[in-house]
């Protein structure tokens, strides 16, 4: 038997006999059995060990039951709560929307609204602008404030009354059947000059004789002044509006003393109806107060905004969906074309043009109706500085003008004369916002020249071109002649007096001054 199988036994009987011991080493006496048990108990400490590790490495990422029950029950929880939220969520998203389109259909309905108001305000329940009455009561504006300043319609009402009758008893104290004559010296207008001892028929022209008469007279002036064009001959630079007064009364009437009584008759006219805005700037011309150029710009102005709305009307006709760009290009164009030709012969002859001639006219209305939208773009177009606000009270007018008949504007009618030869609503705040911008470049060009004393011309030069750098040398050699009183200026000139600031201001308010 060989050593190998000798320990075999000897082992094999060791675990047998250490199998029957129980773990109470006390009862052991024997050294050998008590090494023996030990080393038996270490092998079973590194296996129980061993069996610790891998246990605790296979459970280490497990949750206990009661942890995970927990975390379930949470998670249901809180999926509740975003399932509610997200649905409270898209309940008030829609509510959002819903409020949206509702406030764009109130603002819609709020500017319907507000243009009905607008519309009607305008045409069924007209307010009296009381400050007119300032022009023909005595004292002026400053009077009239003083009386109507926190006063009501009818205190109003009645104050106009008293005026009007004191006004009429006055009038037929002063009022005989013949003028006095202002004599023949070289201070007295050119048609009022007759002896002292000479006696005038008073005539007593009415308005709207009055305001044909000076229509005839300038369309005469315009037609002599054309035909010197024509024939390239100068313009004769001094004879006045007065003298020609005098030439045309002459040569319709074929009688020198016939002519004078006119005179004296039509400077009558214009006295009493100075509340018109045409007849006050007819007199003022021929007095030499206001500068001749204030109407010609006036009509040019007029006659280039009819001849712009023809244009439009024959490219919104051709080209309904062009763009904007082509739009300009189109007013810029054909310059020479039949409309700009009728524009000017509308205008041209517009005293004689009323609405019976218009609608008895061979040309076809529809020709010559616009859309609102066109008419809004036309005035955009052709008045790009203005404001929106202007631009609303010219639509606003012309709506006034045809009585907000319907959604177009037929706008040859809105260059027409009534019977007493007064423009409409239209060409009244035309004319009224051009005198607002002439007034607010007064106005910078006066912030300019504030502290000066007395005004220069060079001072005075230098102030325009700063305000109106665009302005031709022509223009502003104007405005000095006018407001200087030269009769010829020429830059090399050095001995014009100076003025005061007061009346410089006043001479330019008079004169057809406007930004370039």
């Amino acid at each position: 038997m060989t050593l190998k199988m000798i320990k075999n036994k000897h082992s094999s009987f060791s675990n047998h006999y250490l199998s029957e011991l129980n773990d109470d080493l006390t009862s052991i006496t024997d050294l050998n059995l008590l090494k023996f048990q030990l080393i038996r108990q270490r092998k079973r400490l590194f296996s129980n060990i061993d069996l610790l590790i891998k246990i605790e490495v296979s459970y280490e990422n497990i949750v206990f039951r009661i942890d995970y029950d927990n975390l379930v029950k949470n998670h249901n929880q809180l999926n509740e709560e975003y399932n509610r939220l997200k649905d409270e969520y898209q309940h008030l998203g829609h509510t959002c929307l819903y409020l949206i389109n509702k406030t764009h259909d109130l603002i819609e309905e709020r500017n319907q609204y507000y243009n009905e108001w607008q519309m009607n305000k305008n045409l069924l329940t007209p307010r009296p602008d009381w400050d007119k009455v300032s022009n023909i009561i005595d004292g002026g504006f400053q009077r009239w404030k003083i009386l109507s300043t926190g006063k009501s319609s009818e205190y109003l009402l009645d104050v106009l009354i008293k005026e009007i009758i004191n006004g009429n008893d006055l009038n037929s104290i002063e009022e005989n059947d013949y003028f006095e004559s202002y004599g023949d010296h070289s201070s007295v207008l050119t048609f009022l000059r007759t002896p002292k001892q000479n006696r005038l028929f008073n005539r007593r022209m009415r308005r709207r004789m009055t305001g044909l008469l000076i229509k005839e007279i300038w369309a005469d002036k315009n037609n002599k002044q054309n035909n010197r064009l024509n024939d390239r001959n100068e313009l004769s630079s001094s004879k006045t509006l007065a003298d020609h007064v005098a030439d045309y009364f002459e040569k319709r009437f074929d009688s020198k003393s016939i002519a004078i009584e006119m005179g004296y008759n039509l400077r009558d006219a214009c006295l009493r109806y100075h509340n018109s805005d045409e007849i006050n700037l007819f007199w003022g011309i021929i007095t030499g107060q206001i500068e001749e150029m204030v109407y010609h710009h006036r009509m040019k102005s007029i006659s280039d905004l009819l001849q712009h709305l023809m244009r439009m009307k024959t490219f919104f006709s051709s080209q309904q969906d062009s763009s904007l760009s082509n739009a300009r290009k189109a007013i810029v164009s054909e310059p020479n074309s039949p409309f700009s030709i009728l524009a000017n012969r509308r205008l041209s002859a517009l005293s004689l043009f009323s609405t019976k001639d218009y609608s008895e006219s061979p040309v076809t209305h529809d020709n010559l109706i616009m859309t609102d939208e066109q008419f809004i773009q036309s005035l955009k177009i052709f008045y790009p500085e203005k404001s929106n606000s202007q631009l609303d009270e010219l639509f606003l007018s012309a709506k006034h003008d045809l009585s907000y008949l319907n959604q177009s504007i037929e706008f040859p009618l809105l260059f027409i004369e009534d019977n007493d030869n007064r423009f409409g609503h239209f060409l009244s705040i035309l004319i009224k916002q051009m005198n607002e911008e002439k007034f607010s470049y007064v106005e910078q060009i006066k912030q300019i020249l504030l502290g000066y004393p007395l005004i220069t011309v060079s001072q005075f030069n230098r102030a325009v071109s700063m305000i109106d750098p665009k302005i031709t040398q022509d223009e502003l050699h104007r405005y000095i002649q006018w407001v200087f009183s030269v009769k010829k200026y020429h830059s090399s000139q050095q001995s014009i007096k100076p003025l005061d600031l007061e009346d410089l201001l006043r001479r330019l308010e008079n004169c057809a001054c406007f930004k370039h």
